[in-house]
């Protein structure tokens, strides 16, 4: 299976599927060049509807993510990485900010930084 859908997230099946696949394409897994699998194929895979998948592969080519190669499939295009991961620093900023109006200690925030990262690893 390529990925699992929550399907008790407030977020719509098709969202979770454009953020999996933008997801894999930041990390790697998938690269420019390659081809997503068919809509049928992951629909099948993941227990969804064809036209689910259908919207979030045509929405991702509306993105400029992936692209429509006719009788072959969608193509990875390509992937604002910087776009990606400014999204999650932004969540992470909302996060930190509720925590701090909790009032978590910012010595417990590093902690949790730190065992995340690593103590004393390099910023990269």
């Amino acid at each position: 299976m390529w990925f699992y859908i929550d399907y008790s997230s407030h977020v719509p099946i098709y969202q979770q599927i454009k953020e999996k696949i933008k997801e894999m394409i930041a990390k790697g897994e998938i690269k420019e060049g390659d081809f997503v699998p068919s809509i049928r194929v992951l629909a099948k895979d993941i227990g969804v509807n064809v036209n689910t998948i259908a919207r979030a592969y045509r929405e991702l080519a509306m993105e400029g993510v992936l692209k429509v190669v006719r009788g072959e499939g969608y193509i990875v295009i390509s992937v604002d990485k910087a776009t990606f991961i400014n999204k999650y620093i932004e969540t992470l900023r909302k996060i930190l900010g509720k925590l701090k109006e909790y009032n978590v200690s910012k010595k417990d925030v590093i902690k949790v930084v730190e065992e995340v990262f690593g103590r004393g690893e390099d910023d990269s």
